[in-house]
């Protein structure tokens, strides 16, 4: 059996991008997303309590999205991770980064929050590698061809820890997101990814599972 992770990026970035997030986690085709949250406000209030929810009711876990506005890295990920439990009234089960622009300079402090509070992040190929990583890199299928994507899942190991992530959504004609056209068709081949799972042997787990197992 070889274990994969679903991430869905952007929750908060536009309410027509979390109306399908919602319905993928709904479905259980998703079963983790992480969340922007100085995106998030009043107008997605009912969306943020249906990801509460649906974090009770389906093995989906929900992390945070760090999107850095300066270089007081530490400084931005505390603050944002305040913004989290404000807003969802409970920790993020895991942690990562929204652009790469700050991956190599910024990164390592996120690595070493997740440390500090034992909580998962995701494994960019950045140094130090922890624990809280799965031992792969994370595979980014977005913009990707579902052939390459079902490649890459035949060839997982078994007992082995893998994420995919995705950004899907429908097109926001409002949203300056660079992969807004892109959205659609992530949606599209993470319901073609779970079609395949008996396929390759590989059970869908949340964030909470992986950390269950460190």
């Amino acid at each position: 059996m070889k274990y994969l992770i679903i991430n869905a990026d952007d929750f908060g970035y536009s309410r027509i991008f979390n109306e399908k997030i919602l319905e993928l986690i709904e479905k259980d085709f998703v079963s983790s997303t992480s969340v922007m949250v100085d995106w998030i406000d009043e107008k997605q209030k009912h969306q943020v309590q249906k990801l509460i929810e649906l974090s009770k009711s389906h093995n989906v876990s929900i992390g945070l999205h760090v999107d850095f506005k300066n270089t007081n890295f530490d400084r931005e990920i505390q603050r944002q991770y305040d913004v989290f439990v404000k807003i969802f009234g409970f920790e993020p089960i895991h942690i990562d980064l929204h652009k790469i622009v700050y991956l190599h300079e910024g990164y390592p402090h996120i690595i070493n929050f997740s440390k500090q509070k034992n909580i998962p992040c995701k494994n960019l190929g950045v140094e130090p590698f922890t624990k809280f990583m799965t031992k792969e890199l994370i595979f980014d299928g977005t913009k990707k061809e579902f052939n390459e994507i079902e490649n890459w899942l035949s060839t997982l190991k078994d007992k082995e820890y893998y994420t995919i992530i995705f950004h899907p959504g429908k097109f926001d004609p409002d949203s300056k997101s660079s992969l807004n056209k892109e959205r659609e068709s992530d949606a599209e081949n993470i319901i073609k990814i779970n079609k395949l799972l008996s396929k390759y042997n590989i059970k869908l787990i949340s964030y909470s599972d992986f950390a269950a197992h460190l």
